[in-house]
């Protein structure tokens, strides 16, 4: 069995692996941004670039979420994901939905609607596009993007290794989530040594 064989969808086999690895290569620029903010965020380095680079990683997950999590329409979005990589019959793992989401963050749908709405808006009248009629007062906190990020490759992960119980030949990362983060934490840590308030 081959990849393409389970995308029926994808042109080839190289197109829905190309596809698989968007979704990871968001996923991980969307925690790696937000890691790195709030290390920034919290220990305030000296030195006037920081506050830049700050803004521009916040940026950067605003961005990066927006295409995992943002508008249906986008083809990089879970949703269209999904349905080009169903979970195999034989398979225990759950379809990935924002029931899922909300209830790994604690939350309810309707609060998760509302965070969502607040960074798609975001995207769009600042970040992606600049609307200087909308004013802002704060931006949006980024903890439950990193961990709907998280959970989201968490979820991607178990899919290829439902794939692979299922006979796909597929190569699965042995980095787990949980080592990333902590690999994203030594790194700006490391970078931010020395520039410490």
């Amino acid at each position: 069995m081959t990849i393409s064989y389970w995308l029926r969808r994808s042109r080839s086999s190289t197109m829905a692996l190309h596809q698989l690895e968007v979704q990871f290569d968001l996923t991980h620029d969307c925690i790696r941004a937000c890691v790195y903010t709030d290390h920034i965020a919290r220990i305030r380095p000296r030195g006037d670039a920081w506050l830049s680079i700050c803004d521009t990683l916040y940026a950067d997950a605003i961005l990066s979420w927006n295409h995992l999590f943002g508008t249906n329409s986008q083809e990089s979005h879970w949703k269209d994901w999904v349905k080009r990589a169903p979970v195999p019959a034989s398979s225990r793992l759950k379809p990935f939905t924002a029931s899922m989401v909300a209830q790994y963050l604690n939350t309810t749908l309707d609060d998760w609607a509302t965070y969502h709405a607040l960074l798609v808006d975001l995207r769009n009248n600042r970040i992606a596009h600049f609307n200087w009629k909308v004013v802002r007062s704060s931006l949006p906190n980024l903890t439950w993007a990193m961990h709907s990020a998280y959970l989201y490759r968490e979820w991607l992960l178990q899919l290829l290794q439902a794939y692979r119980d299922g006979g796909v030949a597929v190569s699965i990362t042995q980095t787990t989530s949980k080592a990333m983060v902590e690999g994203f934490k030594a790194q700006i840590s490391e970078i931010c040594l020395g520039a410490a308030a």
